[in-house]
């Protein structure tokens, strides 16, 4: 009995040093994270409690930052770096946290986009969150778009379309929808002439970019792919906003279709026989000017597609077109086009209608 005893009492000893030497390192954790936060504001510790509690709970997650400039179009490299890893991140199936807590700019293209992309990880059931934009435009901005209800909802099925109407107004679809673009034409005319008003430029534009995602983003079938379109009204500048991004194969490579009864099968050989392009930025060039339909169908282009949106722009229909499609730029407004270190896997579309375009009453 007596052993029993004294080797009851050896580990009550030894477990109670244990308990002692945990309560010391606990105090001085804490005496080391106090002085750490010596002089730091109530609410800064609030927010570092919160990072730390986020980087646990979602340590299993890639996390990916987002530019400080959010922009397809003002800073179109880094903007497309970021969507390139989100994209990488999709096709190996991996969880991912897209981390926007320094963006301070967010366009509503790139709200769009992460937003179209965002609904690709839920329809497969991969795991996608985020954070806020400290930022408090930038946070407004991202609230109202309606990215928020989809972001934490659990119970997610895709849908053939998608809606949502705040401050920046926003669509999805599969099909072609001429109501829809009747619909957008007679609220922005509202807006900025105070009466409705046709805009003829504005109405090709949706159908063809509608159009060319039925047709094109896919080379496997028709209406694979969504569609998404964004629009948002500036009361500043008395102008509206649209970005159009449909997440396909992208035009550039749509060309290089090898599909017999592809409309473009077989035209990228002509075209560099014919005008001899060294990178894709001037076959973009050659496409928006109709060479490449005139040379894939042996007939002017007809104002159709992609062409038809571009003259749109050369005649005032509508202002300030940019392009993106896989690794090129097209800034048709300012005749720039440029090749790209980073690509977009699909087609990208912004432009704007203002005051000055034609419209008729």
């Amino acid at each position: 009995m007596r052993k029993n005893d004294s080797g009851r009492k050896k580990v009550i000893k030894r477990l109670a040093e244990k308990s002692f030497r945990r309560k010391l390192r606990s105090k001085y954790k804490k005496k080391l994270k106090n002085k750490q936060l010596l002089g730091v504001k109530k609410q800064q510790r609030k927010e570092k409690n919160i990072k730390q509690n986020l980087q646990q709970q979602f340590i299993d997650y890639k996390h990916i930052k987002a530019p400080v400039i959010f922009s397809l179009t003002q800073n179109t490299e880094a903007s497309l770096a970021f969507i390139g890893k989100i994209e990488e991140c999709f096709e190996k199936k991996k969880k991912v946290f897209v981390n926007l807590e320094k963006v301070e700019i967010i366009a509503h293209g790139a709200i769009v986009t992460l937003l179209s992309i965002m609904i690709k990880f839920k329809a497969n059931k991969i795991r996608f969150n985020g954070n806020f934009p400290k930022n408090k435009k930038a946070e407004a901005n991202l609230r109202k778009s309606g990215f928020f209800k989809y972001l934490y909802e659990n119970d997610f099925e895709e849908q053939d379309e998608y809606y949502f109407e705040n401050e920046i107004c926003t669509h999805a679809k599969k099909k072609v929808d001429s109501l829809l673009s009747d619909e957008i034409i007679k609220k922005v005319s509202k807006f900025i002439w105070k009466e409705e008003r046709r805009c003829t430029g504005l109405q090709r534009v949706f159908i063809e970019l509608m159009q060319n995602t039925n047709n094109h983003a896919s080379n496997t079938a028709k209406g694979e792919h969504h569609w998404w379109a964004t629009t948002y009204y500036s009361k500043e500048d008395n102008k509206v906003c649209f970005a159009f991004i449909d997440y396909g194969v992208g035009i550039l490579k749509s060309l290089e279709s090898n599909k017999e009864g592809h409309k473009f099968f077989g035209v990228i050989p002509k075209i560099k026989q014919l005008f001899n392009p060294s990178t894709n930025a001037e076959i973009l060039k050659l496409l928006l000017n109709g060479d490449v339909h005139k040379t894939a169908t042996g007939q002017y282009y007809r104002g159709k597609g992609l062409p038809g949106v571009f003259d749109a722009c050369k005649s005032n229909k509508i202002s300030n077109l940019v392009i993106i499609s896989n690794n090129a730029i097209a800034d048709c407004t300012n005749n720039k086009y440029e090749s790209l270190n980073n690509k977009l896997n699909g087609t990208f579309v912004y432009w704007e209608l203002n005051a000055n375009n034609v419209n008729i009453k």
